[in-house]
């Protein structure tokens, strides 16, 4: 049978290769209009300068209210920035003759206010008098010794306290000279030298230098104590022994006052009088109404008896009989 076959049929009885199929991941070396796209972004995001990283996304925070701090930092920097863009604003400028014409009047107020301040100025001139410098030091130093609470009692006797102030009187100042002012400049005058005295204690106080005793013996003297080291205990045993020798003074007498205390009082309260002399005389009334009653009861009583002895038995019976309606009625009441 094969050899009924020709060559030209051989190809129709081997076993022929699988037709070749193209691959889907050989890239094509034709360009496309995608990848040209892709390349040139590509490049020009190489040759971009990179940019600092951006904040993170994130939700949405809630807005701060903004204080009035905050608001005036803000305005701040917006005046500041707005100027820096603007430039410096231009305010004009001055001639020389207006500064040497202020220099000139600066340079006469400090004169004035040296002057003022020296008390070289008299009242005409403007002194204190007439509107001059007030001494902020000595006021603050007068204030500083009024307690607490003054500041109201001064503002409500401030129009009571005005005529009084300017009244003369005569007073010595810290010099021993006799001068005449006004009540107000004696007091400040007093306040000035209970401050330099104060300031003086307490410079003693907080020196380190001991400070020098105040009792010096100077030149030759003979100190009798020395010799009569028990003279201080005689003037106290002497003075000691004058109080013990000395007459005791009766203490005043007092009386009970019913008007301390508040009570029910009786029918028969009778208040006497504090007084001594009056006390005593409506003691001795009270005590003559005692008598007269005393005596008045006896002859009362001495007539019933005389009445009993004559009437026999009579004065028992009624007795009996009164005692009985005594009881019935108090019977009656329970």
């Amino acid at each position: 049978m094969s050899s009924h076959l020709s060559k030209t049929d051989t190809h129709l009885y081997r076993p022929s290769a699988p037709p070749t199929k193209r691959s889907k991941t050989t890239p094509s070396t034709t360009p496309t209009p995608s990848s040209l796209s892709f390349t040139s972004t590509l490049s020009n995001l190489l040759s971009r300068p990179p940019s600092p990283p951006g904040p993170r996304a994130s939700r949405a925070r809630a807005g701060k209210k903004d204080d009035i701090f905050t608001a005036h930092r803000r305005r701040r920097k917006d005046k500041d920035t707005r100027g820096r863009e603007g430039g410096e604003q231009d305010i004009g400028g001055v001639d020389e003759e207006t500064l040497e014409r202020s220099r000139r009047k600066m340079e006469e107020k400090a004169k004035r206010y040296r002057a003022m301040k020296r008390g070289d100025m008299d009242v005409a001139e403007g002194g204190e008098g007439a509107g001059g410098l007030v001494e902020w030091d000595r006021k603050w130093t007068e204030s500083g010794e009024k307690p607490e609470g003054s500041e109201d009692d001064s503002e409500l006797e401030e129009g009571a306290g005005t005529f009084a102030d300017l009244e003369k009187v005569e007073f010595e100042d810290e010099y021993g000279r006799l001068r005449e002012g006004t009540k107000a400049e004696k007091d400040r005058m007093q306040r000035r030298l209970r401050n330099q005295l104060r300031g003086a204690e307490e410079l003693d106080r907080m020196s380190a230098r001991p400070s020098m005793p105040s009792h010096l013996i100077h030149g030759a003297t003979v100190q009798s104590a020395a010799f009569n080291p028990d003279f201080e205990i005689e003037v106290k045993m002497d003075e000691l022994a004058r109080k013990r020798d000395r007459s005791l003074t009766p203490p005043e007498a007092v009386h009970y006052d019913s008007k301390k205390e508040v009570r029910s009082r009786g029918v028969g309260f009778y208040q006497f009088s504090r007084e001594e002399g009056g006390r005593r005389g409506e003691m001795e009334g009270l005590e003559g109404l005692r008598r007269e009653t005393v005596g008045m009861r006896g002859e009362d009583t001495k007539g019933e008896e005389e009445e009993e002895g004559e009437g026999g038995g009579g004065g028992l019976v009624a007795r009996m009989r009164a005692r009985r309606e005594a009881e019935v009625f108090l019977e009656g009441l329970e």
